[in-house]
């Protein structure tokens, strides 16, 4: 494969935004030559501008445009990933939440009545069965409780296949297993066979997979109480990540929240959500 020269970075870098939403800038020149190389080499193409050539023929092709989206992203991720985002999960908003939901049981026998959590980017599977092993936790330690694990749907989607499989699976190896896990959740929740750890099935279970591209319209999958979405907006241009946040917003039922990353926020993309502060943890809601 020939180098990448700067023509064929500005075509594909190009090409890439206006079909995908993705902004790769000129110091990200390298996820082009190291992601899109082997698709390229996988299409038959000796060269970058063959490939862009090939995907212009081909631009209709959606399965093109999801193996470009995956392939630039990234599917970092670990149990209890930075861990403040957890401890406000925890502490803050699923207990508002279960609050919430108690009362409503109490005005009347709404058999179908769920807290609805979806996990909108969750690459391999830790940071839902994260979510999955709080909630059960909080519902184990709540003595007398009106809810039970049955009352909490956990929707967790990817733009991958390939890392969905993965997730489905509830395999993990040593080293994922190790990054945010202590020894108490390994022993209560997973099981080792070989080099392999399991999750337990009454945490699989908890969670419903499924493949969402959110460069696309996604608000027909329905409506949630909480939402977590996390290090994906940063590869978006502007207007993508307003269309994805607008579209967050009128999904969330009235007091939901929104959980971004890090390096993520609102901030000139919507003014739709109040913001709220746990600890180091920014919070949006749905008033």
């Amino acid at each position: 494969m020939q180098d990448l020269s700067d023509q064929e970075f500005m075509l594909l870098s190009d090409f890439i935004y206006h079909t995908c939403g993705i902004v790769v800038r000129e110091d990200k020149k390298y996820l082009i030559t190291q992601r899109l190389g082997p698709l390229a080499q996988q299409a038959g193409c000796k060269t970058f501008g063959d490939y862009y050539r090939k995907l212009k023929e081909e631009e209709a092709n959606e399965q093109n445009r999801l193996k470009i989206i995956e392939a630039i992203t990234t599917n970092e991720t670990s149990f209890f990933r930075d861990e403040h985002p957890f401890e406000a999960i925890r502490s803050n908003i699923l207990p508002s939440l279960f609050d919430t939901l108690k009362k409503q049981k109490t005005q009347g026998p709404f058999q179908n009545l769920k807290l609805r959590i979806w996990s909108a980017a969750s690459s391999t599977g830790q940071e839902p069965y994260t979510l999955a092993i709080i909630v059960r936790e909080l519902l184990q330690n709540c003595v007398g409780n009106s809810i039970s694990s049955s009352d909490i749907r956990i929707l967790a989607t990817d733009i991958s296949c390939a890392v969905l499989a993965r997730a489905i699976s509830g395999k993990y190896n040593e080293i994922e297993i190790s990054r945010g896990l202590n020894d108490e959740h390994k022993k209560k929740y997973f099981r080792k066979e070989g080099t392999q750890w399991h999750i337990i099935d009454s945490i699989k279970e908890m969670v419903e997979f499924r493949q969402v591209n959110l460069v696309k319209p996604f608000s027909a999958i329905g409506t949630f109480e909480f939402i977590v979405c996390r290090n994906v907006l940063i590869y978006f241009d502007d207007k993508t990540k307003s269309r994805i946040l607008n579209q967050f917003y009128d999904m969330l039922t009235p007091g939901g929240f929104l959980v971004l990353g890090a390096m993520e926020n609102t901030y000139c993309l919507t003014d739709k959500f109040s913001s709220l502060r746990f600890g180091k943890t920014i919070v949006y809601a749905k008033q």
